[in-house]
């Protein structure tokens, strides 16, 4: 008992090492995005049509005119959608000074099941509600959870923060990230500029891992096995491809539209 005490005494401080990579949640000296939205399609392999996605940031909401607004709409199409159903909708609100996240409700409706999750941020705390209802009889239930860590990015903000910094060649950031109930790190790191598909971009590869909530260990994201996405080099600074190799192979999104608000 002893030597295991020992060994687990040992083993702490290496698992919050990785605290000390992580970036600080100050953004960066390039300038705020404006008011945009962007249609993606989703394919699978560059070849076979399986999606598409609607981003919008900085978009107006009467409800809230204090906040930041961002938000993402889509899911499978066509084909891709028989073979997997899947449509999702977030809204985020961010603090419109810090671009960190106040409030970020999704819903994940995969067909036999739908998800609902409201996330809150209060200073260190978050709240996470999870609210799962399934289909075949309209069954209910929710559980709510506690998370305190600081900073946790939402995806929005995580994706303002990213595209704020210098991104010089060999920069990499880190990011707690917070997309649904379940935390990560994600891990940024700028691979270079280059032309791509005719434009000039930013060439960053993404890697994600798990965050155990209790322990705060690393764990691996067995799903995602590499990213590599491309950011325009310019003012705006908007995914242009981000490809992924997941379980089910080489999915891509495509910025197919681009339009101001």
């Amino acid at each position: 008992m002893k030597t295991l005490a020992l060994l687990l005494a040992l083993s702490l401080p290496a698992l919050a090492d990785w605290k000390k990579e992580i970036t600080p949640a100050k953004l960066g000296p390039h300038p705020r995005l404006a008011p945009q939205e962007f249609d993606y399609r989703l394919s699978w392999k560059g070849m076979l049509s399986a999606g598409k996605l609607t981003f919008t940031f900085g978009g107006k909401d009467p409800k809230f005119p204090s906040d930041y607004t961002a938000r993402v709409v889509g899911g499978s199409t066509g084909v891709a959608s028989k073979l997997y159903h899947s449509k999702i909708a977030v809204v985020s609100r961010l603090d419109p000074a810090t671009l960190r996240p106040r409030v970020c409700v999704g819903v994940q409706d995969e067909g036999d099941e739908t998800n609902t999750t409201l996330n809150t941020w209060a200073g260190t705390l978050i709240r996470t509600e999870v609210t799962t209802r399934i289909t075949r009889n309209g069954k209910e239930g929710t559980v709510a959870r506690e998370l305190r860590f600081t900073p946790m990015h939402d995806v929005f903000s995580a994706m303002l923060q990213v595209r704020s910094h210098k991104l010089a060649t060999g920069d990499k950031l880190v990011l707690p990230l917070l997309p649904f109930d379940k935390p990560y790190l994600l891990r940024v790191e700028v691979l270079g500029r280059e032309k791509f598909d005719g434009r000039d971009t930013i060439k960053l590869s993404v890697a994600l891992q798990k965050i155990d909530p209790a322990t705060k260990e690393l764990l691996p994201y067995k799903k995602m096995k590499s990213t590599t996405l491309w950011l325009s080099d310019d003012a705006n600074r908007i995914p242009v491809e981000l490809r992924s190799e997941v379980f089910i192979g080489d999915v891509r999104m495509t910025l197919a539209a681009a339009r101001k608000l």
